[in-house]
């Protein structure tokens, strides 16, 4: 206790003694006045007494003080030393290494001894070479007693996920009750902290935007992404915060979800190394000279961990009111796919929508892609073949010089994309012609005489679609896989074989949901022997490889009403009585049968890659038909397949691409062991089989 609380305390006690000693006085003195002075005397001892008292309290109080403080002063907490240090370079999402050392400097034992340490939010504990109690941001290892003069480390193994450059504090603190004592100490410096800078992150991300973007005009973000380290990532989420002012149209691919102006996409199982592209277009509308921002954010999980904020982008826009309105049409339309060797015409159209004239108009067209430049075709314009670049002036075009409010113009030119484009890779796809138009007046205003300026531009894009080829060729000689028999030519009445392949390519793009039908011709059978793309040969008898439909199984009673959603019937590859659910889940993977109540033959491939054919072998199906003349086929071919459609989803295009193949007849024309005439039908020789 403080010694001037004992001496306040003292002081009261006697004085409230003196006030009852003198209250006792008054009221027992006698008559006589002798008990008056034998009180007096007692008095006076007992404040000799408590004087004595007073002293001793005092002086024990002020040894008890002086010899606290002694022993304090005797006991040094900043020899008591704790430090963190980080071993190795910080590389965001990756495991980090913390070495938390201890040092007892002092003459004292140190007992209940802990160490505490300050993680930031984006750190993530993987294990430490201590237990460790782990509560929200701080992390705790009981060290129980640390002697005099000893020392020692903590190895802390986790991970810091977070942006790049971005600086992280971990502060680290020790507790302890010297063995001298009985109540706490704590001990952290400077050299209890430390700070982290994430160097590297395991994500690129890029945007391509346009700095200035015309008000009312639309515009196109280009979201770029890269796994550029050797991990894995179970889920990345991309969000874009675009402007309140931009109108959205659509993006390639569409978002998982869409709110106002923020899109989000959802992307699972990111491999090393791998990458993707979003595309954003919308009309943006706002005020002259307003910036506006785009702010993009990616973060990831690792194996269904949190998700942690990687790349954090913002870019911005000038919005600026421009007087030029551009329109492109390319063989008519805004949005054109072309295919290769064919001719496009290109219509720039562009209007004055200021209330004040344009002097001294120069329009620009910088085309690039798979086009033939030696083809090209420019109306009233110059270009030079160096750069590529086409040009419109008042040279050509007189009323350039000075172009009126709400007056309307054109230019145009014509070429050809390439007849051949050399394709050296499996993913040779995604080809496109663009073509970038830049409007600008030599004396848009006064303070901008004979000074160049772009006032308008417009980009267009004609991506080239996917092709699909589909061959069909016919054989009464083949490779022996399957054996053919019957009359060459053909008989009346004679049932003859034949073989027909349908042979599958593409070019540029992807393509799915690809199937290829045909149906057969009247007099020709389905003899349920056929080569898949496998290579797998199946025979059988007609009913090999065949789908009756429903109709066709209500009507039989050796199937009960359960399944009469569909019937196929494959010897040796499938089995009888499969429900609709069954079947559908077969349509999502490579198909062939024939239909029998149709008489279609199908094929279904759930995708077909690009250039399959070109840098991969082309894909083939092959299978058995059968004919038997009859007398009024004398004289005649006949047919034994009807004409060929293939269809396929180019999803590069957005639009079903669809191919045909001729129908096919007995002359063979593909069978150069059968010539042209032995295709034709013969009455034939009685008695021979």
């Amino acid at each position: 206790m403080p010694q001037n609380v004992i001496n306040e305390r003292t002081d009261e006690n006697i004085k409230h003694y003196l006030s009852e000693e003198n209250s006792e006085n008054s009221e027992q003195s006698d008559d006589f006045g002798f008990g008056k002075n034998n009180k007096k005397n007692v008095f006076k001892n007992k404040k000799v007494i408590l004087a004595v008292v007073l002293l001793v309290v005092i002086a024990v109080s002020s040894l008890f003080y002086f010899t606290r403080m002694k022993g304090k002063r005797s006991f040094d907490e900043t020899k008591v030393k704790v430090s963190v240090e980080v071993l190795g370079d910080i590389a965001s999402g990756e495991e980090v290494v913390f070495d938390i050392k201890y040092k007892n400097n002092t003459s004292v034992d140190l007992k209940n001894a802990k160490i505490s340490l300050f993680v930031p939010a984006e750190f993530q504990f993987i294990s430490s070479d201590r237990e460790a109690k782990i509560e929200k941001t701080a992390l705790t290892w009981n060290l129980e007693n640390v002697l005099a003069g000893k020392s020692g480390n903590i190895k802390l193994f986790g991970k810091v996920a977070g942006e790049l450059d971005k600086e992280y504090n971990f502060n680290s603190k020790i507790s302890y009750i010297p063995a001298n004592f009985n109540y706490e100490f704590e001990s952290a410096d400077e050299q209890s902290k430390t700070r982290v800078k994430i160097i590297s992150v395991p994500f690129e991300l890029s945007l391509q935007y346009p700095e200035e973007a015309i008000n009312g005009s639309e515009i196109e973000w280009k979201i770029n992404y890269k796994n550029i380290s050797d991990r894995e990532f179970e889920r990345v989420n991309i969000k874009a915060q675009l402007p309140e002012e931009f109108e959205y149209k659509f993006s390639e691919p569409g978002p998982s979800e869409k709110k106002d102006s923020l899109l989000s996409w959802s992307i699972s199982n990111v491999a090393p190394k791998s990458e993707g592209k979003f595309v954003v277009k919308g009309n943006i509308i706002a005020n002259e000279n307003r910036e506006k921002e785009i702010k993009v954010v990616l973060s990831a999980s690792e194996n269904s961990a949190a998700m942690f904020e990687y790349v954090n982008k913002i870019v911005t826009v000038q919005i600026k009111e421009i007087p030029i309105t551009i329109k492109q049409l390319v063989n008519g339309v805004e949005e054109y796919f072309a295919v290769k060797g064919e001719e496009l015409e290109y219509r720039i159209k562009f209007k004055n929508i200021s209330d004040k004239a344009i002097k001294g108009l120069v329009v620009n067209s910088e085309l690039e892609g798979e086009v033939d430049f030696d083809s090209l075709d420019i109306a009233n314009g110059s270009y030079d073949k160096k750069s590529n670049k086409m040009t419109w002036s008042a040279f050509n075009v007189p009323k350039l010089a000075s172009f009126g409010p709400n007056e309307e113009e054109e230019v145009s030119f014509k070429i050809k994309a390439k007849d051949f484009i050399k394709v050296e890779k499996l993913k040779a796809e995604n080809l496109a012609i663009n073509n970038r138009i830049n409007i600008s007046s030599f004396n848009f205003d006064s303070d901008s005489i004979n000074i160049e300026k772009t006032i308008a531009s417009n980009e267009s894009n004609v991506k080239f679609e996917a092709s699909l080829f589909v061959r069909a060729k016919g054989y009464f000689n083949d490779d022996g896989r399957i054996k053919n028999t019957g009359f060459i030519p053909p008989e009346v009445g004679k049932e003859t074989n034949y073989l027909i392949h349908w042979n599958l390519s593409s070019l540029f793009n992807d393509l799915s949901d690809v199937r290829i039908v045909s149906i057969l011709p009247e007099g020709v059978s389905w003899t349920g022997n056929y080569i898949k793309s496998d290579g797998k040969v199946s025979l059988g008898g007609q009913a090999n490889g065949t789908v009756t439909p429903e109709e066709e199984v209500e009507k039989s009673e050796s199937y009960s009403e359960d399944n009469a959603d569909a019937i196929i019937e494959v010897n040796d590859d499938l089995e009888n009585n499969q429900s609709s659910e069954e079947i559908e889940s077969q349509i999502k993977e490579e198909n062939f049968f024939y239909n029998t109540k149709t008489k279609e033959v199908v094929w279904e491939l759930p995708k077909l890659d690009a250039n399959t054919g070109i840098v991969s072998p082309v894909k083939e199906v092959v299978f058995q038909i059968s004919i038997k003349p009859e007398k009024t086929d004398v004289g005649k071919v006949m047919k034994i397949m009807n004409e060929i459609k293939a269809s396929g989803y180019d999803e590069f295009v957005n639009k079903e691409i669809t191919a045909f193949e001729s129908e096919l007849t007995t002359e063979l024309p593909d069978d150069y062991s059968i010539g042209p005439e032995e295709g034709v039908v013969i009455e034939g020789v009685e008695g021979e089989e």
